[in-house]
Parts: structure tokens; C-alpha cells; sequence
């Protein structure tokens, strides 16, 4: 029997797809370059802004550790100093030189935790990570509690050196007024040594060189 082939009605839409296709890569090619680049270098600026905030905050916090470090050296060597209670041994110029040097490094300390302060909040306003905000704030408040011990013990080595100086006022008074009741002038001590000495030398003299006697008395003619 002979076979019916069915035939198939069909439509050739290559074209159409082919112009979909181009509309779609054009569009996706548009808004590419509407918002890829740009958007890109936004990112890439603002990171690197990140990382030049963040690379400042860390060398002014460094400098500012290291210049507490250095300071509190300094207040070492200037209660050592301090403790001296001799008299005759009191370093008072050096306690005096190394007071104001330490009066110096924690006024622009204070000043320089106070900018870290301020640059450490204009950054958290910026729009960093928590995570940055929470270390910058951490490193922030470690500064201050080293400053502010630094700062009560230079406090507590100057009121030491001032009891220390009152205790060697006290002591040389002292030393003073012993001096001056120990050791009275020696020819007032003397002048009625030798009048006694001149009173028993008289009487123990003989009788032939005392004025009593005379002469005839121990020699006759």
C-alpha cells in the first residue's frame, strides 16, 4: 500500500531570532557600559580610600605607642631618681631637666590621642566595615588608658620627690642644730682651764719660789 507522507507546515524564524538575539546583546552591552564601569571604579576608588585611612590611623597609633613607651622610660629613670634620700647625694638637676621633658611628651601626647580621636570618627562616618570601626575604637581607648597611667604615675613621682625634699630639709635642720650645740667655741672653754691650772700651779709651788718667804729666811748670810 502505498505510504501518505504527511507533510509538515513549518516556518524559517532564523531571522527573527537572530534579531533578538542582537537586540539582547545590545541592551546587555548598554547597560554595561552605563553601570559596570563606572560602578567599578567607584568600588575600586573607595577601597582604596579605605586602605590609605586606614594605613594613616595605623602610623599615627603606632607613633603615639611608641612615644608613650619612650615616656614611660623616662618616668623610670626619674623615680629612681626621686627615691634618693641621701643629703649630700640629691640629683636635683637632673630631676629637674627630666620633669620638664616628661611634661612636654605628655601634653603633645594628649594632643596627638586627641587627632586620633577625630580621624578615627571622620573614618567610622565614612561608611567602613564594623569590623574596622570596632579596631580603630579599640586601639583608640588602649592609647588613652596608657596615657592616663602614664600621666598618675609622673603624678605620684613628683609628690614623692616632695616629700623626699621635706625629709632632707628636716634632716639638715637637724644636722645643723646638732652641729652648732656639739662644738661651742673652744677658747671659751679653755679660759677657765688655764685659770685653774694657773691657781693650782701657784699653790703647789714651793716655798722658796713662793713671795712669802724671804730670802734671808733660806739662805742666811
Amino acid at each position: 500500500m502505498p505510504v501518505k507522507v504527511a507533510q509538515s507546515s513549518f516556518r524559517d524564524r532564523t531571522q527573527e531570532f537572530q534579531s533578538v538575539a542582537e537586540r539582547l546583546r545590545k541592551s546587555f552591552s548598554s547597560g554595561a557600559d552605563q553601570n559596570g564601569p563606572s560602578s567599578s571604579t567607584s568600588r575600586v576608588d573607595e577601597h582604596r580610600s579605605v586602605v590609605a585611612h586606614q594605613s594613616e590611623f595605623n602610623r599615627r597609633a603606632s607613633k603615639i605607642g611608641f612615644g608613650i613607651h619612650q615616656t614611660s622610660l623616662k618616668l623610670s629613670k626619674l623615680a629612681k631618681l626621686a627615691k634618693r634620700t641621701s643629703v649630700f647625694d640629691d640629683p636635683t638637676m637632673e630631676i629637674q631637666e627630666l620633669t620638664v621633658v616628661i611634661k612636654q611628651d605628655i601634653t603633645a601626647l594628649n594632643s596627638a590621642v586627641v587627632d586620633l580621636q577625630l580621624f578615627c570618627n571622620s573614618r567610622n562616618e565614612g561608611g567602613v566595615s564594623s569590623d574596622t570601626s570596632s579596631h580603630s575604637t579599640t586601639v583608640v581607648d588602649d592609647l588613652k588608658n596608657r596615657l592616663m597611667s602614664a600621666t598618675k604615675e609622673f603624678k605620684e613621682v613628683l609628690t614623692m620627690r616632695t616629700e623626699n625634699l621635706k625629709v632632707h630639709e628636716n634632716r639638715r635642720q637637724l644636722f645643723s642644730s646638732t652641729a652648732s650645740k656639739d662644738s661651742p667655741n673652744p677658747f671659751i672653754r679653755q679660759r677657765p682651764l688655764a685659770a685653774k691650772s694657773a691657781t693650782g700651779a701657784s699653790n703647789s709651788l714651793p716655798q722658796w719660789a713662793n713671795g712669802s718667804a724671804s730670802s734671808s729666811q733660806l739662805f742666811p748670810r
